[in-house]
């Protein structure tokens, strides 16, 4: 089923909500905005990563300010999540992440002080031969073109997104 995203009555972009079912009222999913939606999903983006400088600064007073004045930024647009027919969907929160700035985060690296047990290593091991696949797609070939924009929503009533 498809859903539309909306900003003060304005048209920005539709999803599916496809990603995996999530419990709790949680549902994720693209997000494809149309040229309005270009222009005004941006500043519904920039949450996550404010959160993200303030996390690495720790606490840092700017950070903190960076982080308000985004939130602000993402609750201007008054998000609402409407079924095809126009019906309003209530929703807890709304999410834009930008998939972009999800791409350009670097790897992670293995915290060194954590110390795994064998039984969790071993666990890691089987997963890996799982997927180390020929299905797997190798590092010659073409990076995929990801859509801009992912929706993340909190529903009020988890039963209004079968």
């Amino acid at each position: 089923m498809r859903y539309t995203l909306w900003s003060r009555g304005r048209l920005l972009g539709e999803t599916d909500l496809g990603f995996v079912y999530r419990e709790n009222g949680r549902r994720t999913g693209w997000l494809y905005p149309n040229d309005l939606g270009e222009r005004l999903l941006p500043q519904a983006t920039g949450v996550a990563p404010s959160m993200r400088i303030e996390w690495i600064l720790g606490g840092d007073e700017t950070a903190s300010a960076d982080i308000l004045s985004a939130v602000d930024h993402a609750e201007a647009l008054a998000l609402e999540l409407r079924r095809s027919d126009g019906t309003v969907i209530e929703t807890e929160t709304i999410g834009i992440i930008d998939t972009d700035y999800l791409l350009s985060l670097p790897v992670a690296d293995f915290d060194e002080d954590i110390a795994l047990d064998g039984e969790l290593l071993d666990q890691i091991d089987e997963w890996e031969a799982e997927w180390a696949t020929d299905e797997i797609v190798s590092a010659n070939e073409p990076e995929t073109d990801w859509p801009r924009y992912q929706i993340q929503v909190h529903l009020v009533d988890p039963a209004d997104v079968p």
